[in-house]
């Protein structure tokens, strides 16, 4: 299952880093200064993927791992359909009749999962804690992938809009290819940390 998720996340890290340089060869131009809004929104989109990527790769983690936690971890997993985790009556089990407690944990967890999103590293440290990933040894990373998720958030719910503009009056924050590397790196490196432990 591990060789399956890192394919899958390099794949899409691919995608990010295509973004990257579709920006550097064909809309950034030359010399120094900030490029127009409509450029640098290929930037903003690079964003938005790298953090797709990041939380695809924590769910594909969460899909291997989870059928097999602890009852503790388990109980934070809504049974399939109810959407809280709540106690449920036993007859809400009639529904799974003949099925076997394997296949009502995974259909349990992708539905879960499909709801589930980390737009924090308090989110994100609590999902390794509960794959059995010791979060203390990809920590150093957090403030990088927090400027990640903070930036794609303000993207995704705000179009990068900056009330406050300085010098300028720019109406959108400014992005560089400098940032997306730098969360680039913070990702792939954060991947492969989470990796080697599973993989110990």
């Amino acid at each position: 299952m591990l060789p399956e998720i890192s394919t899958k996340f390099d794949d899409n890290i691919a995608r990010v880093r295509n973004l990257v340089k579709l920006y550097t060869e064909a809309l950034a131009g030359e010399g120094q200064g900030r490029r127009p809004v409509n450029s640098s929104d290929v930037l903003r989109a690079a964003t938005v993927l790298l953090h797709a990527t990041l939380e695809e790769f924590l769910r594909g983690l969460s899909r291997w791992r989870l059928p097999v936690a602890s009852e503790e971890t388990l109980n934070e997993i809504p049974l399939v359909g109810l959407r809280r985790a709540d106690k449920f009556l036993l007859g809400r089990l009639s529904r799974h009749r003949g099925e076997s407690i394997d296949n009502v944990i995974t259909a349990s967890i992708e539905k879960y999962l499909e709801r589930s999103n980390y737009n924090n590293t308090t989110e994100v440290t609590h999902l390794l804690e509960s794959i059995g990933v010791d979060a203390q040894r990809v920590n150093d990373l957090y403030p990088q992938l927090t400027q990640l998720m903070e930036r794609r958030h303000l993207i995704v719910h705000r179009a990068d809009r900056d009330d406050h503009p300085g010098r300028g009056f720019h109406r959108t924050k400014s992005i560089g290819r400098r940032d997306i590397a730098r969360w680039i790196d913070a990702v792939v490196e954060f991947a492969a940390r989470v990796c080697n432990q599973l993989d110990e």
